[in-house]
């Protein structure tokens, strides 16, 4: 069900300052605690770490990670907040595994990784899963040795099973007449999260970091500039109906801002994509946010027939990523011997 009128924004810390200021306060929160551990005596980096293993502070051990990382990871201090989150996780998910699994950190067997790892595969992680977790204990054992805590590698050539399902059967799209029943049941505030993605092709964390000041509809046509992965700029025109839909919202919602929803996180829109699904009686399940920006980016492809212009579109970094959006059409497309 659908209210009425817009709901009272739910701004959690700290939204109030903006996304844009908020996400530039972290960053120097990160580097300034990156500096801090890069400036220690090599002794007391040491001993931090051992002391956070010895009291079992997740929280301690995690600090000095996030601090490797911001130094030495490709992204540096422009890490996302998504990519910390899972790497948290995915290190939690080793801890949690490793005490019961008779495993030291410091003096891990030889075959922990490869143990690890197909336990990862056995509990039926994708593939795409199993892979950033891999990435996340690595990351955790190279701040281990930064620390000189350990001098193990348990994860040199160490290598998921080959994923052999293709990429195109991995997640679904929505029909038009299922966006269509999507927008019959949302708010006006729920209407443009679902348009940004399904005729936009937004992710959800792209969704729900715009400010407001990041649309020009006095232009025509009308674009919203994207901050995407690696804080990567592109803009993005504007369907009729999500122009509509935006300008809508925002003339109900004048004083709400900077922000362009009441909520920040994209727990919000993920969830609102399922309450949305169940609502219209559509599986949620291989859809969810993503679904919608690939089916923009799939509908964008049938209609230009251009790789690139679709790349750009969806703010890949390369056309490899995009040439699933052809899979997409093809699946999509009528088989030749149909009519015979």
């Amino acid at each position: 069900m659908h209210s009425s009128g817009p709901r009272r924004p739910s701004f959690q810390y700290p939204a109030p300052m903006g996304s844009e200021l908020a996400l530039m306060a972290a960053r120097l929160t990160l580097t300034a605690a990156a500096e801090q551990a890069a400036g220690m005596p090599v002794e007391e980096r040491r001993r931090r770490m051992f002391q956070a293993l010895q009291s079992r502070d997740l929280d301690a051990v995690w600090a000095l990670v996030l601090s490797h990382l911001v130094l030495y990871g490709r992204r540096g201090a422009q890490i996302s907040p998504g990519t910390i989150a899972q790497y948290r996780g995915a290190v939690t998910a080793f801890w949690t595994w490793a005490e019961p699994a008779g495993v030291t950190l410091t003096r891990p067997h030889a075959d922990v990784g490869r143990a690890y790892l197909r336990h990862l595969e056995g509990s039926g992680k994708r593939h795409s899963t199993v892979v950033w977790h891999l990435a996340a204990v690595k990351a955790l054992y190279e701040a281990l040795r930064w620390c000189h805590v350990t001098e193990a590698d348990p994860w040199r050539d160490v290598r998921p099973v080959a994923d052999r399902v293709p990429r195109h059967l991995k997640g679904r799209l929505y029909s038009a007449d299922q966006v269509d029943a999507l927008l019959a049941v949302a708010n006006p505030e729920e209407a443009v999260a679902v348009l940004l993605g399904a005729d936009c092709g937004l992710r959800a964390a792209e969704i729900m970091g715009l400010q407001r000041q990041q649309f020009r509809l006095n232009e025509e046509p009308p674009v919203v500039t994207v901050v995407g992965k690696g804080a990567k700029t592109r803009e993005v025109g504007l369907s009729r109906r999500a122009e509509k839909a935006v300008h809508r919202w925002l003339e109900m919602t004048p004083r709400w801002g900077p922000a362009l929803f009441g909520a920040t996180s994209t727990d919000w829109v993920q969830d609102t994509l399922r309450r949305l699904c169940e609502a219209a009686g559509i599986e949620h399940t291989g859809r969810a946010v993503h679904g919608l920006r690939r089916t923009a980016g799939t509908r964008l492809y049938e209609e230009t027939k251009d790789l690139l212009e679709t790349r750009d579109f969806l703010g890949h970094r390369n056309a490899n990523t995009t040439e699933v959006y052809v899979a997409y059409a093809a699946q999509r497309k009528k088989p030749a011997n149909r009519d015979w």
